[in-house]
Parts: structure tokens; C-alpha cells; sequence
């Protein structure tokens, strides 16, 4: 049995393609912990304190800011042969990677040499690939250096990173804001 529907794959994909430009920006707003108004990711706490009520409990913090340009240094072990001995010690080959504000691999250099993607690690790595993406094929760097602000344009963005939690203790579930330099950034 054949079933049609009135409507073809390709008008389908013409309806979603309009909607998207008619609603480019889904909002991803939910309910304030203590009552039904409407809070959005980007409020600062003025907005979210006018909107849902002042929070039964407030904590600041501050965090290190990972969203800077850095270089890990790896050292693989390499078996190295020394004139025909059947002794085979163990040598290591220096690889670096460094990454932008963005956390992505901007260079690879394997022994002092650039290259565009290795698999010394055993799984192969490229440039473009995150921060996490190399340390799930080579492991955690044995050192991690911070470089500077010239990479990421603005030092601005190597200054800690201020966490302001509002806890609702009263709503059901009980429920924490955290915001991040004065924005909402995530709900628990």
C-alpha cells in the first residue's frame, strides 16, 4: 500500500527553510525558579532579581578563564636506535599544540617541525580540532603554558572569570542561576 502525503520533501524543506528566516532567533527562555515569569540566558542578575524575586541565597566566586590562547606540550615516548645495538632505549619527541581563545588547534609542531595533522599521539589530531579532542587521543599535556593576549586580540579576556549563583531553595526543584561576568549562563 502507497501512501502519499500532500505535501512533498521538498515543500517540507521550503516551509522549515521560511520559518527559519521568519524566527531566526529560537529563544531559549524558561520559567524563573520562584514563579511563572520568563528569564533568558544573557539577563544580568539586576534583570533576573526584577524578574524572579530576590534568591534565598547568593554566592560569588571567581574561576580561571580557559578561554585563552594556550600551548600544551606533549613528550612521546620514541624508541631510539643507536648504531645497529640491539639495546633500544627509549627517547621521547617533543609535540606541541596551541590552541586560540577559541580553543582550537591553530599549529602542531611534531620535534620543532609544523605540520598540518599527526597521529604520534596514536590517534590522529589535526589543526582545527578542540582542546578536548586532543587530550582524549594524546591524554593531559605534561605542561600547559598560557600565551599571550596578542593571539585572542584582547587581554581582557585573560582576567578571571566572575561566578555569581542565585539559589531558590524555596521553588520545586530547588534551583541555582549561575552567572558569568554579569550573564546568565546556566540553571541547575
Amino acid at each position: 500500500m502507497n501512501h502519499t502525503h500532500p505535501m512533498s520533501h521538498t515543500m517540507y524543506l521550503a516551509l522549515i527553510t521560511i520559518a527559519l528566516a521568519i524566527f531566526p532567533n529560537v529563544s531559549a527562555a524558561f520559567f524563573c525558579p520562584s514563579n511563572f515569569n520568563q528569564i533568558d540566558f544573557g539577563m544580568t542578575p539586576d534583570e533576573v532579581t526584577q524578574t524572579c524575586g530576590k534568591p534565598d541565597e547568593q554566592k560569588e566566586s571567581t574561576k580561571e578563564n580557559e578561554n585563552i590562547p594556550q600551548e600544551w606540550s606533549y613528550y612521546i615516548q620514541q624508541t631510539v636506535s643507536i648504531g645497529g645495538s640491539n639495546s633500544n632505549p627509549q627517547g621521547t619527541l617533543k609535540t606541541t599544540i596551541t590552541f586560540d581563545d577559541t580553543g582550537k588547534a591553530i599549529n602542531i609542531s611534531v620535534n620543532g617541525i609544523g605540520v598540518g595533522a599527526s597521529s604520534i599521539c596514536g590517534s590522529n589530531i589535526q589543526l582545527g580540532d578542540t582542546r578536548d579532542k586532543v587530550k582524549s587521543a594524546c591524554g593531559d599535556p605534561a605542561a600547559v603554558s598560557k600565551l599571550s593576549s596578542t593571539l585572542s586580540g584582547t587581554s581582557a579576556q585573560q582576567e578571571p572569570i566572575k561566578v555569581l549563583e542565585f539559589h531558590y531553595s524555596s521553588g520545586t526543584p530547588p534551583t541555582v542561576l549561575i552567572f558569568e561576568n554579569g550573564k546568565l549562563t546556566d540553571k541547575q
